[in-house]
């Protein structure tokens, strides 16, 4: 009975270790102060490595010790054209701020300049979707004291944030 029940788990643990789970997490929250809408995107480094891999940048290693500005650069490039944020229907340009690792975990910081924060604004975020077909992204919108969630899937990258949202009266 006691190698029936190690079977059973040592069946169940294979299972789980060969379903990776791939996930990103973009936060964005407007200052009213700076006027501007702050924005911390988390990937794991081994996927975006992978990204740049599949890129064609074979030997960019995402550690301290290799050269900074060529891979900013390549963070930067990679984020415009994934994460994209819309004001009235023109796409608006974020300031790329910089970046940290911790741990195995890419920390990217931006910054999007807006007077005020202003129906119709769409997020659109397809992080890996490139590369990772079962890749989702999460992306936590806070405005004062409300938060917004959503879940971007391959099929479903694009979000308008809803009119209700920007009512600070709710």
């Amino acid at each position: 009975m006691t190698k029936l029940v190690l079977g059973f788990f040592y069946c169940l643990f294979l299972a789980v270790s060969l379903h990776n789970f791939y996930v990103s997490t973009t936060s964005v929250r407007f200052v009213p102060g700076e006027k501007s809408l702050q924005i911390t995107t988390q990937v794991f480094l081994d996927d975006f490595e992978g990204v740049l891999r599949q890129n064609g940048n074979d030997k960019t290693q995402l550690t301290p010790e290799v050269a900074q500005e060529e891979i900013d650069s390549l963070i930067e490039d990679y984020f415009r054209k994934n994460i994209t944020f819309k004001v009235h229907g023109e796409i608006v340009d974020f300031d790329f701020l910089g970046k940290v690792y911790k741990s195995d975990v890419l920390i990217a910081y931006m910054e999007l300049q807006l007077d005020t924060i202003a129906p119709p604004l769409s997020i659109e975020n397809t992080i890996f979707f490139d590369y990772l077909p079962d890749q989702k992204n999460i992306i936590h919108l806070k405005l004062a004291s409300k938060r917004k969630s959503f879940l971007a899937v391959s099929s479903k990258s694009v979000f308008e944030i809803p009119n209700d949202f920007f009512n600070m009266n709710n």
